[in-house]
């Protein structure tokens, strides 16, 4: 079958062979453990053994307040990283003047890695203001470097991890922040670069110093107190069995 020529009948055939594939050969082969397949393609051998799945309850949305101080803090920190910081040390060939013509896809590439670390510093602020405060003083000194060797008259620019750098962001930014560093890098002179790049450097390493004097005034994490409370006050998690984290209460 050609896909392009039509490509409705390609997908319809193609999951019509998965399904035939998966009744007459996957199970019989394959230990199959999610709860669907269970009830769907067990429902006799449970019923047999008298066994019965779970039912899940809904998930129930737990609400977290912030103090006065709080809140103005995290308002400040959400206008300084989403109107403020210009994301310079991840968009360098936004300011490249040299002789080289840069690829509108390496460009349009950074781009978008400004738009995803926005995007990950935004997500580490509401997940956990333990991470949030790692991660600006990670931050901090990635940028230190970027302008030390700047200075020296040296701007890296990554080209070979791009795809990767993508694929970590929702995963790990430490990681990312790590292949940003790796040596396998295209080194370009700073002289090759409009002078707005330091500036814009510079102005973004206040930032994050201005962040980090901001948080550094909040000594609580409302949305872990509100777990612990629940962890101790609902009865169902007293008596049950719950996950616990090996790091420290401060990590949540």
């Amino acid at each position: 079958m050609d896909r392009r020529k039509d490509s409705k009948k390609y997908i319809l055939t193609a999951k019509e062979n998965a399904k035939e594939i998966r009744e007459q050969v996957l199970k019989y082969i394959m230990v199959r453990r999610t709860r669907k397949e269970i009830e769907t393609y067990f429902a006799d051998d449970l019923k047999k053994q008298n066994l019965k799945v779970p039912e899940v309850e809904t998930p129930e949305p737990v609400f977290y307040q912030l103090n006065k101080e709080e809140n103005e803090t995290f308002d400040n920190i959400v206008d300084l990283i989403t109107q403020k910081f210009k994301y310079a040390r991840y968009m360098p060939m936004l300011y490249y003047q040299g002789e080289e013509r840069p690829n509108p896809l390496e460009i349009q590439s950074q781009k978008n890695m400004g738009r995803f670390m926005k995007i990950i510093l935004v997500k580490r602020l509401e997940s956990s203001f333990y991470a949030f405060k790692n991660t600006i003083d990670r931050f901090i000194s990635y940028h230190e470097l970027f302008l030390k060797e700047f200075n020296e008259g040296n701007v890296y620019i990554n080209k070979k991890y791009a795809t990767k750098l993508f694929e970590l962001l929702e995963i790990d930014d430490e990681a990312v922040q790590k292949l940003l560093e790796d040596d396998k890098v295209k080194k370009y002179p700073a002289k090759d670069f409009n002078k707005r790049l330091k500036e814009d450097l510079e102005s973004d390493l206040n930032i994050l110093k201005e962040i980090k004097e901001l948080w550094s005034g909040i000594k609580r994490d409302p949305k872990l107190l509100s777990f612990i409370d629940i962890l101790s006050s609902r009865q169902i998690l007293k008596k049950n069995k719950i996950i616990k984290s090996l790091a420290s209460k401060n990590s949540f």
